[in-house]
């Protein structure tokens, strides 16, 4: 059995190296010159670790990809950061029920109903149902105009722009229920865990080609199915599923027609401590960023030629005009807006500039999605979908990309028993 896996992002990796532990013949294809789709990373010449294209960490209860990175032996750290929010010109901790209960910029009952109602979607232990309803209806009913209106309107508006309105409640509920205190990374950085699952995939007979762009997948009368050209008994896409659509020429089920953004990242390298948290979100109205993630506040700057490491965050729309702005325009319009945040902040603390966009980099998810969601085996013997718009109620993440890479490896493993 020769199985075709179409990208080399997580989800890919994972399937590959499942499929290839149980003796199936694997070649991956990644269109990049690198492995690791949107965790892939960057390393410069007097670092000793990569560091994300864009900003990674991962959750204590995210099982999958601590079991990946177990299994490839790549080392695992925990770390305990502070989370921040940047309100009415101040950065504040809102990461914990204490913290919330102490923030002076909502009244006593609003922090009281704001926790309760948090806690209550913590304990849901399936918030599929939810799905019928949109964040922007239900969350204020369940936490408080208050709070609604002064924090998770203003993170919403910021994530989704002009797709906010359309978020479903399920989604959001994976937010709260999966979060966990203590976060992790990888020793080396993402990259690493990366490199690690490619090389035992190669150690154990699969074929990883990179830089190369599959033009066409289509299904011959012999039920084989060509890959450009070259013949597979199976075929894995896990692009997304804009991209899937072009180059797979069968008759297909239209896919869930539902909206993207981008993803884009501002990284500096500074000499000087910015913010006092790891990841703080910006509260502001009219930010030109929408999140500031300080690396070196978590990881230790010894691994990043000593200098401070943070990114600038943005989820943006195809038409937004930060899109097409080179690094020094977007530095010129965040200046003014650094120093907001930090009064003492200067030019001068500098040191490179680099940036990072992606499409497809956050899928929106409409209310009732599940009813429309594809299943990772389709109508044709031989080919599985899996990508990131698949892996709802759960947002866009390494983890569950882990998750579905496994899940579409058991699903071919069980198929080949049959």
């Amino acid at each position: 059995m020769k199985i075709a896996v179409i990208g080399g992002g997580f989800t890919g990796l994972a399937c590959a190296l499942a499929l290839v532990e149980k003796g199936v013949d694997v070649v991956l294809y990644e269109e990049a010159s690198t492995l690791g789709g949107l965790a892939g990373g960057v390393r410069k010449n007097n670092w000793k670790w990569s560091l994300e294209y864009f900003y990674h960490h991962i959750f204590t209860n995210d099982r999958e990809i601590l079991g990946l990175a177990k299994d490839v032996e790549a080392e695992t750290l925990i770390k305990n950061p502070v989370t921040t929010s940047f309100l009415n010109k101040k950065e504040v901790q809102l990461d914990s029920p204490l913290s919330v209960l102490k923030f002076s910029g909502l009244s006593v009952f609003g922090r009281l109903r704001m926790g309760v109602g948090l806690a209550i979607l913590k304990l849901i232990p399936n918030g599929l149902f939810l799905e019928k309803y949109r964040v922007v209806d239900l969350l204020p009913r369940l936490i408080g105009k208050e709070g609604y209106r002064v924090i998770w309107e203003k993170l919403l508006k910021a994530k989704f722009g002009p797709f906010a309105s359309t978020v479903n409640m399920s989604w959001f509920w994976t937010r709260v229920a999966k979060r966990t205190k203590n976060l992790g990374y990888f020793e080396g950085g993402f990259q690493k865990l990366v490199e690690k699952t490619g090389e035992k995939i190669i150690k154990l007979g699969g074929e990883i080609i990179l830089e190369r762009k599959i033009k066409r997948v289509e299904k011959k009368e012999s039920g084989k199915w060509l890959v450009d050209d070259t013949d597979f008994d199976g075929v894995v896409m896990t692009v997304p599923a804009p991209v899937m659509e072009k180059i797979l020429d069968v008759e297909m089920d239209p896919f869930p027609k539902i909206s993207y953004l981008w993803g884009q990242t501002v990284m500096l390298e500074i000499n000087q401590r910015l913010i006092n948290g790891y990841w703080m979100n910006v509260l502001e109205k009219n930010w030109p960023f929408l999140v500031v993630v300080e690396h070196t506040n978590m990881i230790d700057k010894k691994y990043y030629g000593n200098n401070r490491v943070l990114y600038l965050g943005n989820y943006l729309p195809e038409d937004s005009k930060q899109l097409k702005m080179s690094k020094e325009d977007l530095i010129t319009m965040y200046l003014p807006y650094l120093r907001k945040v930090n009064r003492l902040f200067r030019k001068k603390w500098i040191k490179s500039v680099a940036v990072f966009r992606k499409p497809f980099a956050q899928p929106v998810f409409p209310v009732n999605y599940s009813k429309e969601l594809p299943k990772i085996k389709t109508k044709y013997k031989g080919l599985y979908l899996a990508n990131m718009s698949m892996v709802y109620p759960f947002d866009r993440g390494t983890n569950y990309a882990v998750k579905m890479g496994n899940d579409v490896a058991k699903q071919i493993l069980s198929d080949l028993k049959q």
